[in-house]
């Protein structure tokens, strides 16, 4: 469980700073659209940052863990609609598609942070999983409803753009999108929405990270398929510690895999954990540098077998 938290925690932080330099990095002319996307990173991150401390809380935490549970729910609703905008801003028909679930989630949110025993009855902590009893009445099934909506209208948003546009690099970062979100949205909905009814809550982690790396998906398009205006001396800098982020959180992956492997199931401390997080960041920053070594190194290997050659 250790691995999971720091994992998610990784994650979120880098959620976040796939938003901050997309908004802080865009034009006047895209700066609605990412504000969009910023806000959409903003609630994927409260959203794991929430199932984070749900899955480490102790018994002990009851008092205060109901809060947590409560913006699991709501952002997860406000991730969509924050996607949405994203998507679909640009056209009149998608503003007011995007305000209309706006004020539905807003309604939906708004019931389950003033009333949230109309959604769950119980959240159970104990030694051996959390778990939250779910109220299937009314409110749930406005709140499944809803995902079961907004979801194929943002994939018909971008599969309208992708059918209209001719622009091969807009159709290429349209189709990334697409395919990202169709998994994550698939992830959550087996992951965060389906085990839970059958009592399993010790996998939502899943589906945070799969919602992540639709953010940093998008964040790549943005970048690569130039799907909005980005210009700014410090994006190269905060995209290579996004870059750096990313190799770690692959890397703690791969070590927790390996480690489970070699030692039956077992978990690696919480030492051992943050150690190689910053071993590998600490390589994974130094890369650069060990580039360019590299490459003097080849130049002057090719430059001293030219010299003999002559000779």
């Amino acid at each position: 469980m250790q691995l999971i938290v720091i994992l998610l925690a990784t994650v979120s932080v880098l959620t976040f700073l796939s938003g901050a330099i997309v908004f802080f990095g865009s034009s006047k002319s895209d700066r609605i659209r990412s504000t969009w996307y910023f806000a959409a990173a903003i609630f994927a991150t409260v959203w794991m940052a929430s199932i984070s401390i749900f899955l480490s809380a102790r018994p002990t935490d009851a008092d205060t863990i109901g809060w947590h549970v409560i913006w699991t729910f709501v952002s997860a609703i406000l991730i969509d609609v924050a996607f949405l905008g994203y998507g679909a801003w640009k056209k009149k028909y998608g503003q007011a598609i995007t305000l209309t679930f706006l004020l539905l989630g807003a309604i939906i949110g708004g019931l389950i942070m003033l009333k949230p025993d109309l959604l769950y009855t119980d959240i159970v902590l104990s030694n051996t999983g959390n778990s939250v009893v779910m109220n299937i009445g009314p409110l749930y099934v406005c709140y499944i409803a809803f995902f079961g909506l907004i979801v194929p209208v943002i994939i018909g948003v971008f599969a309208h753009q992708f059918f209209k546009t001719s622009s091969k690099r807009k159709r290429g970062g349209d189709i990334v999108t697409m395919a990202s979100f169709g998994i994550s949205s698939t992830m959550v909905l087996i992951f965060n929405l389906i085990l839970p009814l059958l009592n399993n809550w010790s996998l939502i982690w899943i589906g945070p990270l799969a919602l992540a790396m639709t953010i940093i998906a998008v964040y790549y398009t943005i970048l690569r398929y130039r799907m909005l205006n980005l210009a700014s001396i410090w994006l190269r800098i905060l995209s290579y510690v996004v870059i750096v982020a990313s190799i770690a959180i692959v890397y703690m992956i791969i070590f927790s895999v390996i480690f489970a492997a070699l030692f039956r199931g077992s978990t690696p401390s919480l030492e051992v954990i943050i150690l190689n997080f910053i071993m590998i960041l600490i390589f994974t920053s130094l890369m650069p540098a060990m580039n360019n070594i590299m490459a003097s190194v080849k130049s002057f290997i090719s430059e001293d077998s030219h010299s003999k050659g002559k000779k």
